[in-house]
């Protein structure tokens, strides 16, 4: 299929009622699961902005940049407002923060020297990893306690933020997936406030990388709408996840992340083979 049919195709979708009220459900849908964790959903979203919407792999990123923004933000207020917190959080985030800021710069840069075929690469690649860090977590539970941030600690974190950084930046991805297992397997901080860090820190990296892309080419007018139908209800699910989250258990939405990341795998690694 040729990049203008998919253009006239994407543009029908997100025009159409049926578009538009299944980015509604499914926006809402992906807000609340992913507020559960504390990420900001990107990972979830791709299948659906790339194969449902047919959206090219440059406004996929700008929605799912715009659109974890947002729900990030609301989804850490309503966190921050039921105490899911520590003083040891804290110090972490600043670190993780230092390292994301260039991290994300790097990987917006990134995105925009490579080939279409070599970025989904990438992407069915990371997220490869995320489905076995998923798995992994539910074999194996993280630890409950969290002591003082030592110097080595901080290092790790502004080294995990710069990584992390550039995969947001290259990807379109909030990064969470990638940063609560450091929180929670080495730092040690329960699952809960590793998420609520994690949310912390997606909002200066996104931000970066959102100016960097825009640098590159004008935000296109798909990409606005598409923001706008999947950031509201996005925005929605994440603040009742975020109400909800001291009271519901994450095993049962890490099982169903996983699932939803398997497919989004398979899917890439689909048409890199040539076959849709």
């Amino acid at each position: 299929m040729t990049e203008d049919k998919q253009e006239v195709r994407a543009k029908d979708r997100l025009a159409s009622r049926s578009g538009t009220a299944a980015s509604v459900v499914y926006g809402s849908l992906i807000g609340f699961l992913a507020g559960l964790v504390g990420l900001g959903g990107a990972e979830l979203r791709i299948p659906f902005i790339l194969y449902y919407l047919d959206m090219s792999l440059d406004d996929m990123i700008v929605v799912n940049l715009l659109t974890s923004l947002a729900a990030s933000s609301f989804n850490l207020a309503a966190r921050l407002q039921a105490g899911i917190w520590s003083s040891d959080a804290t110090v972490v985030s600043a670190a993780m923060i230092v390292g994301s800021l260039p991290g994300a710069y790097a990987g917006a840069t990134l995105s925009h020297r490579v080939t279409r075929r070599a970025l989904k690469g990438f992407i069915a690649t990371i997220l490869t990893f995320v489905v076995a860090r998923v798995a992994f977590g539910l074999i194996f539970p993280p630890g409950k306690s969290q002591g003082a941030a030592l110097v080595p600690e901080l290092f790790l974190s502004i080294l995990t933020g710069f990584g992390v950084g550039i995969i947001s930046g290259a990807v379109g991805v909030a990064g969470g997936e990638y940063r609560i297992p450091v929180l929670t397997y080495v730092l040690g901080f329960p699952i809960k406030i590793a998420g609520s860090v994690s949310q912390l820190v997606t909002l200066p990296t996104t931000a970066v990388s959102l100016l960097r892309h825009r640098r590159f080419s004008p935000f296109s007018k798909r990409a606005l709408r598409g923001t706008l139908v999947l950031g509201v209800p996005s925005v929605a699910g994440g603040v009742l996840s975020g109400l909800l989250v001291a009271s519901v258990p994450v095993v049962y939405i890490e099982l169903l992340f996983a699932l939803i990341l398997s497919y989004t795998v398979l899917r890439i690694v689909w048409e890199l083979a040539g076959r849709n």
